[in-house]
């Protein structure tokens, strides 16, 4: 994973990590994401998206607990990329994230299968 740059982003209890170069940008997240925290994550996509990185991949690993809106704000990120012709991929979905994916018929959508 390309480390050249990394900037850490808090929006308690939602923390982002972005990371990566013009290969690939990585943006962590970590904690809650729900409504509070989409504001927040947005605003850190566009930063993440001002490096032109052929890819942006979403670590996920680290949620804890995510609603529909937060879900929500993935599916935005993933049209931001794609308007930007930046290829999207999410990595390392945690367990919360899977199963409100699974359950909105968004897995092959978002974790691509």
């Amino acid at each position: 994973m390309p480390n050249d740059d990394t900037q850490l982003l808090l929006a308690e209890p939602l923390t982002v990590a972005i990371s990566g170069d013009r290969t690939e940008t990585v943006v962590t997240i970590d904690g809650e994401f729900d409504l509070g925290g989409t504001s927040w994550f947005g605003a850190c996509i566009g930063i993440a998206l001002e490096k032109h990185p052929g890819t942006m991949t979403i670590d996920a690993h680290g949620l804890t607990f995510m609603d529909s809106s937060g879900l929500q704000a993935l599916l935005c990120a993933r049209v931001a990329a794609a308007k930007a012709g930046v290829a999207f991929r999410i990595s390392e979905p945690s367990a919360v994230l899977r199963h409100l994916a699974e359950r909105t018929g968004l897995q092959s959508l978002l974790l691509g299968g």
